[in-house]
């Protein structure tokens, strides 16, 4: 004879009775865990907002206070401008040629190919000199590549003495790299072009 509840019986089985009590249990242990999850979600958002703050704050404070010091260092970067164009204007060809680091590029106004080498650069100012080339520095403005790098722009005027006593004057534009060298401002780089007259 088979033992156990008979197939014919209408009754609720013994595991349906405490059915609602448990799914009410468990609802309400879901709700104190999604709870406690969502509260530790929100503890992180916020505490990713105070860092945004933080770096935004630190950034707005970089920028106020960054730029004055790349203004030092763009000025003393030309002021190393000024020295060359003093030098070029003395005629010291080796002095000029101190300003210039050892692999400097140079693209000369007159020079039919790029200048890489000290004694090329040496020749090449050495004729300026006998041609008693002068420079007069112009507009310019310049740019902080990294604190210890400067991009410098801008226009000179070139003149020489002609045969009526009157100078010849030849507008000119430049691009000089300034970099620092042993706290010394060189010239890593020097391009100089005929200035284009004005469409005007």
């Amino acid at each position: 004879m088979m033992s156990g509840p008979s197939p014919y019986d209408t009754s609720d089985p013994p595991w349906c009775g405490n059915m609602p009590t448990e799914i009410e249990a468990r609802g309400r242990s879901l709700e104190k865990t999604d709870g406690c999850v969502l509260k530790k979600a929100n503890v992180i958002i916020e505490r990713r907002r105070m860092i945004m703050k933080v770096l935004v704050s630190a950034l707005f404070a970089a920028a106020v206070i960054i730029p004055p010091a790349l203004a030092d260092e763009r000025e003393d970067a030309y002021a190393g401008v000024e020295r060359w164009s003093a030098a070029f204007n003395s005629g010291d060809v080796e002095q000029i040629v101190r300003m210039y680091t050892d692999d400097a590029l140079v693209l000369g106004t007159l020079s039919p190919g790029m200048i890489s080498k000290p004694d090329d650069l040496r020749a090449y100012f050495k004729a300026a000199a006998a041609a008693k080339l002068q420079v007069k520095l112009g507009d310019h403005s310049a740019v902080a590549l990294a604190e210890d790098a400067i991009a410098i722009a801008g226009f000179y005027d070139f003149s020489r003495p002609a045969a009526d006593g009157q100078p010849v004057v030849v507008p000119a534009r430049f691009s000089f790299v300034m970099v620092k060298k042993d706290g010394i401002w060189k010239i890593a780089h020097h391009h100089s072009s005929v200035r284009p007259k004005s469409s005007q």
